[in-house]
């Protein structure tokens, strides 16, 4: 019976890599593209599919055959979210600040290391970002991502990287683990975060922490081009903007 659980748990295994792999190739790709950047046959990948299709697990375009993520993620990602007392409570407090600064509105959490949004507000004057609900990036070159590391250890920080370098995003990303350091003390100080042109370039960032208790539980940050967030509407007025949407958001939290 031993060699028929380890069967069983390698295929899934496998079937894991399949959709952690499509997660991070929204284009889709081709069985021959994904048994080449997961070393699995063909074969394997091809039944692994076959049995996820008939779920809607994943689904394939019928020019090019590459297959992508099927809708039953989106159905499971949005049962997810709305169970989430964190987005439950932020929802009009999110719109009350998108109202008030006109700018893009994030609310994002740290999960497995990274910076993930949870929900987002598109700006109304003017910039179009990538991001999305369920976006995910490492934490270190944006101000929510900032602001969720900000009160981890030491050691904790360090091993979210495991000794890679930090990836260079913007012109300004922090790219020195030293570096980092020194501006996640800052924002502890602070009770803040900048992002300026780092993920972005001409892209601006201010976020502040959502608490629950004396932990972080996420952040919430405003967004938009460096022509409507100058450093000087950010000092005078987003800023404190913020802060207080974070403030509200964080008293009324029951966890």
């Amino acid at each position: 019976m031993k060699w028929f659980f380890a069967l069983k748990l390698g295929s899934l295994d496998k079937s894991l890599q399949i959709i952690e792999l499509l997660r991070k190739t929204p284009e889709g790709l081709s069985i021959a593209e994904m048994s080449h950047a997961l070393g699995f046959p063909p074969s394997t990948i091809h039944h692994i599919l076959a049995t996820f299709r008939g779920y809607d697990y994943v689904a394939q375009n019928s020019e090019t055959k590459k297959y992508s993520l099927g809708f039953r993620f989106l159905s499971i990602s949005t049962s997810i979210l709305e169970n989430m007392d964190v987005r439950k409570t932020a929802y009009t407090h999110l719109r009350n600040l998108h109202r008030n600064c006109s700018e893009a509105i994030h609310l994002s959490i740290l999960r497995n290391g990274q910076v993930t949004y949870i929900d987002k507000i598109q700006g109304s004057i003017g910039l179009s970002l990538a991001t999305y609900i369920g976006f995910s990036t490492e934490p270190h070159a944006a101000a929510g991502g900032k602001i969720l590391i900000s009160e981890l250890p030491l050691e904790e920080v360090r091993a979210l990287y495991k000794n890679r370098p930090l990836k260079k995003y913007g012109k300004n990303t922090i790219t020195n683990m030293r570096q980092l350091l020194e501006e996640l003390e800052k924002i502890r100080k602070l009770g803040y975060a900048i992002d300026n042109e780092e993920y972005y370039e001409g892209v601006r960032c201010v976020a502040a922490p959502i608490k629950a208790g004396s932990r972080i539980a996420a952040a919430i940050s405003i967004t938009g081009s460096i022509f409507t967030m100058t450093m000087s509407r950010i000092n005078s007025e987003l800023i404190e903007m913020v802060r207080k949407t974070a403030q509200d958001i964080s008293s009324e939290l029951q966890w």
